[in-house]
């Protein structure tokens, strides 16, 4: 069997996801290169009568490949060439178009799930198809996983940007990313490639085989595709720039030193007046292993990081088959089914345990301080007599000289107890059955009914039960004579007595007394009551129902045929979370607890869509007007709603074609955000009380008072930095769906230009411009705006989502779903294509020269996270807390560089072929201009890959290269909750390369 491609190899290499080529090459039915677009705009412009094609955008059938949208398109062969397309979203993010969200190296936050963010306003509201239709979601958030997409059997994939409600409905805000599957495929492919770093790890291996046969000479054909992917993990520590934990320290100017968590396995206190009493200048201490206490010091903290993955590992089996029967014209049914099971596991540092740790059985959300007994034998005899005095100083009565003390501040560690582990065992499968034909008079129908269903079982390691904790940590004395328990030792006793858990419950099953005061001091069978397993089970369905008319020659005034597409769809949206007893009551430390999560909603719309000629070949070359409008009828609080879109097609002479859109766009809120269940998340520290302006005489003296902090703490230099520093405290958020959401409307419009001369075959150039505004954005407030809100504007309904301990320290954020302010985005997207075909290369005949480059400018990408709030967050050019906002599908303080480009320099023949890949991210700075950090701003990154390709015979491909060809490193900068304003592992793994050099090897075999 003749590869498609053959004669346009060298072309084949080009990246051929250029806007410049975006609309001519959506509609390609073969993978598309410059040279393959520009001989079927030759085509299609020479003969209208050519068969029609259906472009991405549109439910029309046309008789060109001219599009009124921009659309973007990656092939098969160009998939085939990147290092990373055993996992598609490696190739997408490529895309300048496409701001990298969750992928191979997401670890925290991550889940091991890859999805696609057109122009960085999450993937939630960037609608996937396969095959024109929807797919499978992998959970609650209605986000489709880009592993549950077989990418061996991809074609091409073609990404739209701009609203597209009005064509397919809700998420389509950003645009819709289209991934085209093989059609009639006859005979045997079988692929493999293997992936590993130059440092020998970080190994990925990929298998494919697909088989295929047609029927009845065409009329009918059954595909059945079986992938197999087996992904290493690899730890931070496997580079140097993972071993250590950058932790961002304040000072005039900042520095960055090799920190970490203040979650340290020897535990931290702060408890007001021990310091005094130890002889030390503050009441920030940790414990050293003989039980005594030392001022806690910036390089006590814990370096969480090199057990984290860089690499997530991953194991995934994916089965699909399709087919299709032409009975006759008229009765052509086809079905398609999937089955994906994705193995996943996710790494984090042993569990932190601390005052501001989520506790539901609390009055107040979190556990709070700890009770310690003040005649401990694990505490040193220093400490005894110390704590003894604050007990004897209590000003309550009824507590003064009781044995006991409650530390109002503390922060610990279950080193002992090893790493927390989440291991995902994602079922998901997908069968879509439909019936599609031709009704004579130009008329064609497609209907189909698609079921989707997603279950994951979560398994966590690593967890502690919050209630055994305080149990284990709350110990009395036991007359081994008489069963007595008391606070204080038995003078008559060897050693006082025993010393046992004060709940007789609790003793009863099984509480051994935790020693947590100094390094490893804790006890196997302490570790292993404390230790508990956990378990969260998802699943997500989604029922789909469409039935579409078209008719793209319903009648012609001269000028074309005018088409129309009406139709109507119905869809319905159910998913749960259903954590196990631990998880639900928030008994537990580790991963996140949270409340069950579980809803549905429905909804029935009817769509139309016509296509109007208004020039063919006259006084100009082409005019056309396409216009698209929608009504949907939610079950929930959006209601019936309405979107259009308006679209037109320009072209005043053959070489040169204007084109142009508006629409109205819509978004649903998904069953995430009207329905989950309280849920706790980590936060970062926003308190303003404790700047400089906070001390007494300052202006925010009177305001931090006011809020709950102690006068005694804001006249105390340390302690009231202590308030802010992340490393000493480090408050909990608790998110929450809200049913009453309405739904985001967005007003797109792009314009721009195609110049494709006839004097200069295979050249194509296009530029585009892009605005892009949603009202009622759906999102949490976000912790730093609510920071703003609070102690900046001084407004207390934001400071009454914030919640202080007696030492006036954060300890609770309340951040829910909302529909916020807005957020508006505009940029330039340019391109240009152009292949050679010289009559011999290297004395070569039939030899290529590509080249193609595509770019982005983003001109203002400015979100307000509060309706009715003065707080606008400009973020072209940036990164950190304040951008891209906490929203699902979307990791709060991505970098957004103002300029993104991608190029590729391809030659070759037939037989073999060279590629070079040029990736270029610009500078970033921080978004947070009154807050000076360490590190400021992100450099330019410019990486490289080289691909080589060989097909000795028509049967046999094989290709290898290398991908980040100088081995460049990643910028780095402390993490959020180090006192920086990264994401994960010391950068943002996700956007920048954290592998390093690598290489891989793919071969192909048809039969």
């Amino acid at each position: 069997m003749k590869p498609v491609y053959r004669g346009r190899l060298l072309a084949s290499t080009l990246l051929i996801s250029c806007a410049a080529f975006a609309a001519p090459a959506a509609a390609q039915t073969v993978s598309g290169s410059a040279d393959d677009v520009s001989i079927a705009q030759d085509d299609a412009t020479e003969s209208q009568t050519s068969s029609e094609i259906v472009v991405t955008g549109s439910r029309l059938a046309r008789p060109d490949i001219e599009s009124a949208a921009p659309v973007a398109v990656v092939g098969a062969e160009e998939i085939a060439l990147q290092s990373g397309s055993a996992n598609i979203e490696n190739v997408l993010n490529d895309l300048p178009q496409v701001t990298a969200t969750t992928s191979s190296t997401s670890n925290n936050p991550g889940g091991g799930v890859a999805t696609v963010n057109l122009r960085a306003l999450g993937a939630s509201r960037t609608l996937t198809l396969v095959d024109g239709k929807r797919y499978v979601s992998y959970d609650v958030t209605q986000q489709v996983d880009l592993n549950t997409i077989p990418a061996a059997l991809v074609e091409r994939v073609d990404v739209v940007t701009g609203g597209r409600s009005a064509v397919y409905g809700s998420d389509a805000i950003a645009g819709v990313v289209n991934f085209i599957l093989k059609k009639d495929f006859q005979g045997i492919d079988l692929q493999s490639q293997y992936n590993v770093s130059e440092r020998g790890d970080a190994q990925i291996w990929d298998v494919n085989a697909t088989i295929g046969a047609n029927v009845e000479d065409g009329r009918g054909n059954a595909t059945v595709h079986v992938g197999y992917l087996k992904r290493s993990g690899t730890f931070a520590g496997a580079r140097d720039f993972g071993i250590n934990a950058l932790t961002n320290l304040g000072g005039n100017p900042p520095t960055i030193i090799n920190g970490g968590s203040g979650f340290v396995p020897q535990t931290r206190v702060v408890q007001p007046g021990l310091g005094a009493l130890l002889g030390f200048g503050t009441d920030s201490l940790d414990f050293n292993p003989d039980g005594s206490l030392g001022p806690y010091v910036p390089t006590d903290a814990y370096n969480f990081q090199p057990i984290n993955y860089l690499q997530v590992p991953q194991e995934r089996f994916l089965v699909s088959a399709q087919a299709h029967y032409e009975v006759t014209e008229a009765i052509v049914p086809y079905i398609s089914a999937q089955f994906i099971n994705n193995r996943v596991t996710q790494e984090l540092a042993p569990t932190p345990i601390g005052n501001t740790v989520a506790f539901g059985q609390s009055a107040n959300g979190v556990l709070g301080g700890l009770t310690v007994q003040t005649n401990s034998p694990f505490l040193a005899p220093s400490v005894r007599a110390a704590f003894q005095a604050l007990d004897a100083a209590e000003t309550n009565a009824a507590t003064r000289n009781n044995g006991y003390i409650t530390v109002p501040s503390f922060s610990s560690r279950t080193l002992a107890l090893g790493p927390r582990r989440g291991e995902d065992d994602r079922n998901a499968y997908r069968i879509m059955a439909g019936l599609r034909g031709d009704l004579g008079g130009g008329w064609s129908y497609d209907g189909s009914y698609m079921y989707a269903r997603t279950k994951n079982a979560q398994r966590q390691s690593g967890n502690v039960a919050l209630s055994n904790f305080l149990a284990a940590t709350n110990n009395s004395f036991q007359n081994p004579t008489t069963g007595a328990i008391s606070p204080f030792p038995f003078a008559d006793v060897p050693n006082g007595g025993v010393l046992v858990c004060t709940d007789p419950a609790a003793r009863a099953a099984g509480c051994v007394p935790a020693n947590i005061f100094g390094l490893n001091n804790i006890s196997p069978e302490a570790i292993e009551y404390l230790g508990i397993g956990a378990t969260n089970l998802q699943e997500y369905t989604t029922e789909h129902a469409i039935i579409a008319l078209t008719n793209p020659r319903l009648l012609d005034f001269g000028t074309g045929p005018v088409g129309l597409a009406i139709g109507g769809e119905w869809r319905r949206e159910a998913g749960s979370v259903t954590p196990d007893t631990f998880l639900a009551s928030g008994n537990v430390a580790g991963f996140n607890p949270g409340q069950p999560t579980a809803g549905a909603y429905t909804v029935k719309e009817a769509f139309a869509e016509v296509n109007i000629p208004l020039a063919n070949n006259t006084f100009v070359h082409l005019a056309e007007l396409n216009l698209a409008g929608r009504v949907s009828d939610y079950s929930n609080a959006p209601g019936t709603v309405y979107t259009y879109a308006i679209n037109g097609i320009f072209a005043p002479v053959r070489d040169l074609t204007l084109r142009g859109q508006y629409s109205r766009a819509i978004r649903g809120p998904s069953v995430n955000e009207l329905f989950l269940g309280n849920t706790v998340s980590a936060a970062v520290n926003i308190d303003g009380c404790g700047a400089a302006s906070a001390a007494p005489g300052g202006s925010l003296n009177a305001f931090c008072i006011a809020q709950g902090v102690p006068a005694a703490v804001l006249a105390d230099p340390v302690a009231r930095e202590a308030l802010s520093n992340p490393v000493i405290t480090a408050p909990t958020t608790f998110l929450g769906g809200n049913p009453n959401l309405r739904e985001e409307t967005a007003t797109t419009w792009t314009v721009g230009g195609v110049f494709a001369p006839t004097f200069l075959r295979g050249f194509t150039a296009t530029v585009d411009y892009y605005n892009i505004e949603i009202e009622d954005y759906i999102s949490r407030i976000g912790t730093a705006n609510i920071g703003a809100a609070c102690f900046e504007q001084q407004l207390q309904n934001f400071c009454s989502l914030l919640t202080r301990n007696s030492l006036g320290q954060l300890e609770r954020i309340n951040d829910l779903n909302a529909n916020s302010g807005g957020l508006k985005t505009t940029g330039i997207d340019v391109g240009v294509n152009y292949t050679h075909r010289p009559e011999s290369l290297f004395g070569i005949e039939g030899g290529s020269i590509g080249f193609s480059f595509q770019g982005s400018r983003l001109l203002s990408y400015d979100y307000t996270p509060v309706l009715g709030l003065d707080i606008v967050r400009e973020c072209a050019g940036r990164y950190g807390l304040f951008c891209t906002p906490a929203s699902a599908g979307n990791v709060a303080g991505v970098p957004l560089p103002k300029w993104r480009h991608n190029a590729r320099l391809s030659l070759g023949s037939e037989m073999a072929r060279a590629s070079l890949q040029w990736r270029y991210l610009g500078s970033v700075r921080d978004s947070q201009d009154a807050v000076i950090y360490a590190v400021e701003r992100l450099p330019e990154m410019n990486y490289f890959d080289l691909t080589f390709g060989f097909s000795p015979t028509e049967t046999f491909d094989l290709n290898f290269g290398v991908a980040n060809l100088t081995d460049k490193q990643p910028p780095l900068l402390p993490g959020s909750q180090s006192g920086g304003s990264g994401e994960q592992n010391n950068t943002f793994p996700s956007v920048y390369d954290v592998i390093g050099r690598s290489f891989f090897v793919s071969t192909r075999v048809r039969f």
